[in-house]
């Protein structure tokens, strides 16, 4: 089996690293995010044409910034300067901290402690389970 040699770390805030090295280019940072794939073995990496960069996340590859929480919908804003809707099937809590997929659903991300403030705005809690409208929340 081979082992892989991962070229970039990231961490839980989404702070890159590059051969032990942070990036603090903004371009560069917004560009690997461009660039960023999962293969079937759920490894990350980043592809130009054909070189692949393999990335070591500590926990999800995204982190939601903000979530601006509305009546009719929840939007995003990710780390990577996007914007998306909450896609609330999607949302779950592990260890009391709120995840959901981004990204047509092929990558997952944290949210940070303001966004999970403002969310908790719009959750619900009926009989010891957690609701947003009347979508049931995942609590492992």
């Amino acid at each position: 089996m081979n082992k892989i040699k991962y070229r970039f770390f990231v961490d839980k805030e989404c702070n890159w690293v590059q051969d032990g090295k942070a990036i603090t280019h903004k371009g560069i940072y917004n560009y690997n995010y461009k660039h960023l794939k999962i293969n079937k073995d759920k490894v990350f990496f980043v592809q130009e044409e054909k070189s692949i960069a393999y990335v070591d996340f500590e926990d999800k590859p995204f982190l939601v910034r903000i979530a601006d929480v509305s009546e009719k919908k929840t939007v995003l804003l990710l780390n990577d300067s996007t914007k998306e809707e909450l896609d609330v099937s999607s949302l779950y809590f592990k260890n009391n901290i709120p995840y959901c997929s981004v990204k047509q659903g092929v990558f997952e991300a944290r949210f940070s402690r303001p966004a999970l403030y403002q969310i908790s705005k719009i959750i619900k809690i009926t009989d010891g389970k957690y609701y947003i409208g009347s979508c049931l929340i995942n609590h492992q």
